[in-house]
């Protein structure tokens, strides 16, 4: 065995985990087979809420309104309107909390969420991030709150699918909306986070392979912890992911979760709202999120053409010329393909391991759409042996 085979090898087993994720699938674990999902009611939401909102606000403040927002694949979500001081005036705001079910197919600290909104706030359209919290005595579950923005994740003319998966805009929406989702990812990953604080993340030195180990180590986890059963491909796609680990040129914000769906827009005007969805952000490589808004799982083929919308907003020659042209930045084809296989290992392990496992042990408030969305794992499965076969028969 060669020094680098044996290098790989031992990184396999035993592979570094950031220690705020390390912590979370953690307690996720710890939880199983002892903590069972109930629905909270509104008003026992309304009770938590109001006596951890008031060792937080000075002053009188009352909460109205509270309902649960539909949609979202892991998180629960409630709208409140908050009547309270700010600014030395009284005001009344809408506000979101997002809180942890007892597992996610997707298990992420929020500490890492709230870190990473409050940092772009001046950067990128995002919800304003108000206050976060880990600790399960004080709303029930890991939580966090942020400030309400309008706006509709799919057109009022298409259906909507589970969690925005596979949305379309149209014609007339879709050079409007990519335009703008190309010019925000671009300046996402020119984002200079190292002057943010960023508590929750370990940082990655360039020139290496930090990024990628610790974010490998995490699925490996997962996988080890969430599957039924093993199973070839992934064994084969695991191998394939450590020994062919690209270094990292330039250490960018990443989303993680970056595609249609994840993002609010005004119908009327097509301008993007709000870009969502942030639980999966880390600090690693471009290419992690062009290689997944580019997924087939969410985009369209056009009706006329047949070309292949990525995200169902811009064929894949559109999305890699403008990114470089806005962003600074090149896109290199073989880490584009590395990341491509990245991504089809996580949606595996999400949606094989984690959503069925949660479903079974019942610690999920979306069990149906967890075991239906197992189907979308089978078909990553199949993309993920005819790329990393055919790679290895290459070789």
């Amino acid at each position: 065995m060669t020094t680098s085979a044996r290098s790989t090898a031992m990184e396999m087993a035993d592979p570094h985990v950031e220690e705020t994720i390390d912590l979370t699938l953690t307690r996720k674990l710890a939880r199983r087979g002892v903590v069972v999902h109930t629905n909270p009611s509104a008003s026992d939401i309304q009770d938590r809420l109001t006596a951890f909102l008031g060792t937080r606000i000075q002053g009188e403040f009352r909460l109205t309104n509270l309902s649960r927002l539909p949609g979202g694949a892991s998180k629960e979500q409630f709208f409140f309107d908050i009547e309270w001081t700010r600014d030395g005036e009284r005001a009344t705001d809408r506000m979101v909390l997002r809180m942890d079910p007892p597992a996610s197919m997707v298990e992420t600290p929020r500490s890492r969420e709230f870190e990473v909104l409050r940092a772009l706030g001046d950067t990128l359209p995002v919800p304003a991030v108000h206050w976060a919290t880990e600790d399960v005595e004080d709303l029930g579950s890991a939580s966090m709150i942020c400030g309400y923005v309008g706006g509709t994740a799919s057109p009022s003319d298409t259906s909507a699918n589970a969690s925005g998966l596979g949305t379309t805009y149209g014609a007339r929406l879709r050079p409007v909306l990519g335009e703008q989702f190309v010019a925000y990812l671009a300046e996402l990953h020119r984002f200079d986070w190292s002057t943010h604080e960023l508590p929750s993340f370990e940082r990655p030195r360039e020139g290496t392979t930090d990024a990628i180990d610790w974010r490998l180590g995490a699925w490996d986890r997962a996988w080890r912890e969430d599957s039924f059963e093993s199973h070839p491909t992934v064994a084969m796609a695991r191998q394939w992911l450590w020994e062919n680990r690209p270094t990292v040129d330039h250490v960018s914000l990443v989303h993680g979760d970056y595609r249609n769906g994840n993002f609010l827009f005004d119908e009327e005007s097509g301008q993007i709202t709000a870009v969502l969805d942030w639980e999966l952000t880390y600090l690693g490589d471009r290419h992690h999120d062009l290689a997944y808004a580019m997924m087939e799982g969410w985009g369209e083929h056009d009706e006329e053409t047949g070309e292949f919308y990525c995200s169902g907003l811009l064929t894949r020659r559109q999305l890699i010329g403008k990114y470089e042209e806005l962003s600074g930045l090149t896109v290199d084809p073989v880490r584009l393909e590395y990341y491509t296989v990245l991504n089809m290992y996580w949606a595996v392990i999400a949606l094989i391991a984690g959503g069925p496992r949660n479903a079974a042990e019942r610690m999920t408030h979306l069990d149906v759409m967890q075991n239906y969305l197992s189907g979308l794992g089978a078909y990553y499965l199949a993309q993920l042996n005819e790329i990393v076969g055919y790679s290895q028969e290459q070789s």
